[in-house]
């Protein structure tokens, strides 16, 4: 089996869906206000392990009751608990997430305490894939050490001195385009494909032994192969909320890659989730199933 570690910030999530978000002053009663589990690290962790990998989670978590939720989520998808560490000090993340109706555009609100990471570093297998959303820099920057010979994909979104040291450790990154434009301090037009080209060769002139992967939302995403720099563009669906279709993006590329796929199979697969994802309301309701991905990617690439 391929084993992969996925280290990061785990919460528990809830997802409103408004077509307004409330006003202030007011007071506003949910009652549909299910959770899950959210956080990059955590969805993608569970989109690897529902897609037979082998997945064990580096995370900390509060020693409370939405930590043990998260738990209890984690261990029902098979997924290797061992690493994740217990803080009584603090409790475990809650985001709770607006999701516009009308224009699909969310509004995040992270409770939070302060930031703790992880203290032990002691895995006892040898991983094919490690993948990080930055978060918790220090361990991830020992976790690509440690393990050169694994596949290291590095989640482009927070953009820190930290995160930005990660870069040249990784084998991908996979950035969205405020981190491709703040790193390569070039402005992207999205109608204007010159601009495109730029950063990418930008960000490649920097790192040259990176791979770049450039989500471009309900555009697709930029990638380069034999020295072709092109845009693979994302699945046509229904959409119903575009909530977790970046961190299924990155669990379906990694999987591609992990693999034995190219950066061009991973870029697809992870369109392919990405637009699966859409039509649904929750990215972890809406991890789809491994026969739903590779029978959208035979139909629509080969």
């Amino acid at each position: 089996m391929i084993k992969a570690i996925s280290m990061g910030r785990i919460a528990y999530d809830i997802n409103l869906s408004v077509d307004k978000l409330p006003e202030e002053g007011t007071v506003t009663e949910f009652f549909d206000k299910g959770g899950t589990i959210g956080g990059g690290a955590g969805i993608v962790g569970c989109a690897l392990s529902k897609w037979g990998i082998g997945v064990s989670m580096a995370s900390v978590i509060g020693n409370d009751f939405n930590g043990t939720r998260v738990k209890k989520i984690l261990e029902q998808m098979r997924i290797d608990c061992r690493y994740l560490e217990p803080s009584y000090d603090n409790d475990t993340p809650v985001s709770v997430t607006f999701s516009n109706s009308v224009n699909m555009m969310h509004t995040t609100y992270n409770l939070s305490d302060k930031f703790v990471s992880l203290k032990k570093f002691d895995f006892d297998f040898q991983p094919d894939l490690c993948y990080t959303d930055g978060y918790d820099a220090v361990q991830s920057k020992n976790l690509f050490e440690r393990y050169p010979h694994a596949i290291k994909i590095l989640d482009g979104t927070m953009v820190t001195n930290s995160v930005i040291e990660l870069i040249r450790k990784a084998n991908y990154v996979i950035c969205t385009i405020p981190f491709a434009e703040q790193v390569s301090r070039l402005k992207i037009d999205v109608q204007n494909p010159t601009t495109l080209v730029n950063v990418y060769q930008k960000l490649k002139k920097k790192y040259l032994n990176t791979e770049f992967v450039i989500t471009l939302g309900d555009r697709g995403a930029l990638y380069c192969i034999d020295n072709q720099i092109k845009v693979s563009p994302s699945l046509k669906v229904k959409t119903v909320d575009t909530y977790g279709c970046k961190d299924l993006f990155r669990a379906a590329f990694a999987y591609g890659v992990v693999t034995g796929g190219d950066v061009e199979k991973g870029v697809k697969m992870g369109n392919i989730a990405a637009g699966l994802c859409a039509t649904k309301k929750d990215a972890f309701d809406a991890i789809p199933t491994l026969e739903e991905l590779k029978n959208l990617y035979e139909q629509n690439y080969q």
